[in-house]
């Protein structure tokens, strides 16, 4: 019985063998399409590295991988012989890997005025988040709606945790959405609805249903702060969509 797993293990890798050997060398002929995509998907970074740095991060992944895949046709074209393709490849890959070091440092180095033009309004009522080791639960309390939503900072600037707490609700999913308060701008859309969503069996008393979720901020940088509308919003089994609950925060974008 055992031998004849591992015959059925061996046979099985033997097959994923063949299917990856297929991928290379179909890979092999198609190289020279690599650099255009990994040229497109440069440009893409850049162009969103302050409009929308949630795109940004995704086409910087679609670079990288590009480059992953670009690796494996230029060996292929060694075992195919082709050795001018080859070289004319490596030459093409040293210059990817050049721009994929100089994307790293514009990462690191790509400072935005995010922050500046978008300062605090005067008399504007807002909340601090809790520090990082600060207990959320504590100051939540049924007859005060303000405290439902608690939010502290995490393990960087400009990425935090959430607790939400409310006192009857029925089966859903709750998630949040950031904006920016003076021009109303959808902050990290995509990727904190999708960071901060909960689903939830229900409640019929005042409980603790969302406990430490992470989300980040991108738009910013570190110590430079402005505010930030979050809210609460719950999504039914039927698809119906509320807001449960919204506070204000002094916030900061996170660097990579």
């Amino acid at each position: 019985m055992i031998q004849g797993k591992k015959q059925r293990f061996t046979n099985y890798m033997k097959k994923v063998l063949k299917v990856l050997m297929k991928i290379g060398y179909f890979l092999s002929y198609v190289w020279f399409l690599l650099p255009i995509v990994s040229y497109h998907s440069f440009i893409g970074t850049f162009v969103n590295m302050e409009k929308c740095p949630a795109k940004c991060d995704f086409h910087f992944s679609i670079f990288l991988w590009t480059f992953l895949l670009y690796i494996i046709a230029t060996l292929f074209l060694i075992q195919r012989r082709k050795l001018i393709q080859f070289c004319l490849a490596t030459f093409v890959g040293i210059i990817i890997f050049l721009a994929a070091g100089f994307l790293g440092l514009a990462f690191q180095s790509a400072p935005t005025d995010f922050a500046e033009r978008h300062p605090i309004p005067q008399g504007l009522k807002y909340y601090d988040p809790k520090g990082e080791n600060e207990d959320m639960e504590k100051d939540a309390t049924l007859s005060d709606s303000t405290s439902y939503l608690q939010v502290r900072n995490s393990i960087q600037f400009g990425i935090y945790e959430y607790s939400f707490f409310y006192p009857e609700l029925p089966e859903g999913t709750i998630y949040l959405q950031c904006y920016e308060v003076t021009e109303n701008l959808p902050l990290s859309k995509r990727s904190i609805k999708k960071e901060t969503s909960q689903k939830t069996d229900g409640t019929d008393h005042f409980t603790c249903l969302v406990k430490n979720k992470r989300f980040t901020i991108y738009e910013g940088d570190w110590n430079k702060y402005y505010a930030a509308r979050i809210e609460v919003w719950f999504k039914d089994k039927k698809g119906h969509k509320r807001k449960l609950s919204e506070k204000t925060y002094i916030v900061q974008g996170w660097m990579r």
